[in-house]
């Protein structure tokens, strides 16, 4: 019962739901990086001898799913010449020194154990923005060092002063970075619309809880497919 009311709710939202408005509107790609989603890194590595299998799923919705989904939106903003605004999670001091209490304490666990960081700072290896999704030319990388990318950054100014109003959001993972960022977006006055299959978390359930979340009170929840439609109906 809670749940059909819940649906008829979402459906009360969707009517309202604003139409994408290219000239307006920007690309977020948060977090798509070698550390946040491949097996190589200490992230998994801890995270799966802790819990063996915790991030299969993710990894696998990740190289099979979102990946190849954002690499359709990338090219679909490319061939319009629209805007796109990749977010990197990493530290800007090689030590770490700049992360917050918590994610230092992660770190020197994983050093401990692997002689590496979780969250490496930005110029490492595992910081790089997986190969199939690079950026090119002048597109704009944004480094946080915080789950939030407004938290830390002044990405509210350059979307400001780039006559951005609208935000289409993908990456990893949902209910973390990509939520907090697109919450916050909304709440400083953005459309944000949540791209549901060029997301992924650590278990469909969350995935699917989140989306539902987010979408009940924050912003949109959208295709891959119906972006790249209603893009080219409103270029």
């Amino acid at each position: 019962m809670a749940k059909d009311l819940i649906e008829q709710w979402l459906e009360v939202m969707r009517a309202g739901t604003p139409e994408i408005i290219p000239n307006k509107s920007a690309l977020l790609i948060i977090d798509m990086q070698e550390y946040q989603v491949r097996k190589d890194w200490p992230l998994y590595k801890l995270m799966n001898e802790s819990v063996p299998g915790i991030l299969d799923y993710f990894v696998e919705q990740v190289t099979k799913v979102v990946e190849p989904n954002i690499k359709k939106l990338i090219d679909l903003f490319r061939d319009n010449k629209m805007k796109i605004i990749y977010v990197m999670f990493s530290s800007f001091n090689k030590d770490g020194s700049d992360l917050t209490r918590k994610i230092k304490e992660f770190n020197e666990i994983a050093k401990q154990q692997y002689g590496d960081v979780l969250f490496p700072p930005k110029d490492h290896p595992g910081s790089q923005i997986v190969n199939s999704l690079k950026p090119e030319n002048e597109e704009m990388v944004v480094i946080k060092n915080t789950s939030g990318v407004f938290t830390a950054t002044n990405l509210e100014l350059f979307l400001q002063n780039m006559g951005v109003e609208q935000l289409l959001i993908a990456g990893v993972v949902t209910n973390i970075c990509v939520e907090g960022s697109a919450r916050t977006a909304s709440e400083l006055g953005f459309d944000v619309f949540l791209i549901e299959d060029a997301c992924a978390a650590w278990s469909p359930e969350i995935h699917k809880n989140t989306l539902v979340s987010f979408e009940m009170m924050f912003g949109s929840v959208i295709t891959t497919d119906a972006v790249i439609e209603k893009v080219k109906e409103n270029l």
